[in-house]
């Protein structure tokens, strides 16, 4: 996903995914969610926004989302949920993490191909 996100796409494993992929991207979809969910106060928040800074597509952001309880579809809209006791039982769970690694993107030293375009025949 970072590699996604320095490209400026965004990305989505190949479907459909076996029972077990599905369990470990799920994972890591929840933790980056709830993270970005935590770190952003107030209350207007759209899942095309959160696609385009996660580099996650948008149906495996509702999915996950829709699997914490925290996606509700009214009046032809999905409603992002903050449910505070989701959102604290995962602060707490990172507390008793400790200080996981972390990937630091500034040592990404990788740039997207880019395609030399055709030059044009003059007349």
């Amino acid at each position: 996903y970072l590699l996604t996100r320095v490209e400026g796409k965004i990305g989505s494993p190949e479907k459909p995914l076996s029972d077990l992929g599905l369990i470990s991207y799920r994972s890591y979809w929840k933790d980056v969610l709830l993270a970005y969910l935590c770190s952003r106060p107030g209350t207007a928040l759209s899942i095309k926004d959160i696609s385009q800074e996660m580099a996650i597509n948008s149906y495996d952001i509702v999915s996950t989302l829709q699997a914490l309880g925290m996606m509700k579809y009214w009046k032809g809209k999905h409603i992002i949920l903050k449910k505070q006791d989701v959102l604290e039982e995962y602060e707490e769970r990172v507390k008793r993490r400790g200080n996981m690694p972390k990937i630091d993107q500034s040592c990404l030293k990788w740039k997207p191909f880019v395609a030399p375009t055709p030059s044009t025949p003059s007349s």
